[in-house]
């Protein structure tokens, strides 16, 4: 026969075992919502990283929709730059032509 000690003994370890039983479920449960928040996060983070992607590429066909307008208007400031270039000597050869001008009809006048 099992005497006093050997079932408060007996009782004992039915307590510790019943309490480690419990830490191992809240353990356990604990895990799951650890795991369950961490799919989520990564679910999240996939789908900011698809919708990225998509937005990378509406930019690049955006860009090469734009590219032939974009070459217009660098060319366009070419020519721009040259007709400036052009004006400049124009204005540089009338300032010259009427110096030119201004001096040989004052000689002929006379004033120099």
């Amino acid at each position: 026969m099992i005497d006093g000690n050997s079932e408060r003994a007996i009782g004992r370890l039915e307590g510790k075992l019943d309490a480690l039983a419990d830490a191992v479920e809240r353990g356990q449960d604990e895990s799951k919502q650890g795991r369950a928040r961490i799919y989520a996060e990564l679910e999240q983070v996939r789908q900011e990283a698809a919708r990225s992607r998509a937005e990378v590429e509406s930019l690049k066909q955006q860009m090469a929709d734009a590219a032939p307008i974009i070459s217009d208007i660098k060319r366009w400031r070419e020519r721009f730059i040259g007709m400036q270039m052009l004006v400049v000597f124009l204005a540089g050869s009338a300032g010259a032509a009427i110096t030119t001008f201004w001096k040989w009809l004052s000689v002929k006048i006379g004033v120099q």
